[in-house]
């Protein structure tokens, strides 16, 4: 019984968390601390070690806008100055049919969200981009929670993608959990309609 309250007031927290996001991502007017903003919440409203915000370009494509990694202290793009060096993902092949090799874009062109215990056994999906960054610098990818962004118009605009999300127990890596999933797709609904909202402003 104890385990269950303590659960339901964790739950109450994050909730309350997510709403102060949402009236925060709101009033942001630059485009590149929303954006980071955007990522950093959901990270930490999932426990992630590490995140990838894409967003759809005009020539479907999905472009890594910001990547961050807390362990490894890896920054990109933001507020940070740096670029991101990394190719655009291609939402469609050569032959013009749909890119689902790439989880990033699987989510982006069905609008679902892809949960992944563990990359390295997965199987349905292209990770060789994972296990390269992973031998470049040591680390260990493993979880993965994806989700689209899509907006009041059911306009898919982006992705985010959350890795490695940390027991808070423990401190090690598990697997991301149906709550940690409800509470991303909120965060990138709400996420997806307040960057709407502020490009179309700035047009």
């Amino acid at each position: 019984v104890r385990q269950h309250v303590y659960g339901r007031a964790y739950l109450g927290q994050r909730l309350e968390q997510l709403n102060a996001i949402g009236a925060s991502l709101s009033a942001e007017r630059d485009i590149n601390r929303l954006l980071e903003s955007i990522l950093v919440a959901a990270k930490t409203i999932t426990r992630a070690d590490g995140g990838t915000l894409y967003r759809v370009a005009d020539d479907r494509t999905l472009r890594f806008e910001i990547v961050r990694t807390t362990s490894l202290q890896y920054y990109l793009g933001g507020t940070t100055g740096t670029p991101v060096p990394f190719y655009p993902i291609h939402l469609a092949g050569k032959d013009g049919k749909p890119n689902h090799s790439m989880v990033a874009a699987y989510a982006a062109l069905t609008g679902k969200t892809v949960n992944i215990p563990d990359a390295y056994t997965a199987e349905g999906f292209d990770f060789s981009g994972t296990r390269n960054f992973d031998k470049k610098t040591g680390y260990r990818s493993k979880s993965f929670l994806t989700v689209p962004m899509k907006n009041h118009e059911n306009e898919i605009i982006g992705v985010l993608q959350l890795l490695n999300a940390i027991d808070a127990a423990t401190g090690k890596v598990t697997v991301f959990s149906d709550e940690d999933r409800r509470l991303a797709e909120s965060l990138a609904s709400q996420a997806a309609i307040a960057l709407t909202n502020r490009l179309l402003i700035q047009q």
